[in-house]
């Protein structure tokens, strides 16, 4: 699915391993229309980049030293903040899918997935749109 943007998107990157968030970096970069202006390695390193930075979209792992990917989504929420966040998770459950759509999460993405599926996850939470990584399913939310 294409989406047409005017703008670039500006992405912040967070996960513990400095090895991950090269190698996403690296990949993100080949698309034209993503510019990575952050990475952070821990949750509170996150929160305070994106309250600086304010970016489009924080990609984040879920867990993380200091603040979980889930509580980054509760306090831009109740900030009130435009940032719209993708998790990154090896948690395939619906209950974790679930609790991170509830807490502001607009995509979560499993770990094993392509670049093709982050592209896509990111250009839906641009959309205003909800994204879960194939093979999951969008849990019904309350």
């Amino acid at each position: 699915m294409k989406f047409s943007h005017s703008k670039i998107i500006r992405i912040v990157l967070a996960d513990d391993h400095r090895i991950v968030r090269q190698g996403i970096r690296s990949l993100l970069e080949n698309e034209t229309d993503f510019q990575v202006i952050g990475e952070a390695g821990d949750g509170s390193e996150a929160l305070e980049m994106v309250n600086r930075l304010s970016p489009d979209i924080l990609v984040t792992d879920l867990s993380m030293p200091y603040y979980s990917g889930i509580e980054i989504a509760r306090k831009i929420k109740a900030s009130r903040l435009q940032t719209r966040i993708v998790i990154l998770s090896m948690h395939k459950d619906e209950p974790y899918i679930l609790h991170a759509l509830e807490s502001g999460v607009s995509c979560y993405l499993l770990k094993d997935f392509g670049i093709e599926h982050l592209a896509t996850a990111i250009r839906h939470a641009m959309a205003g749109r909800r994204y879960v990584s194939p093979p999951l399913s969008m849990p019904t939310l309350n």
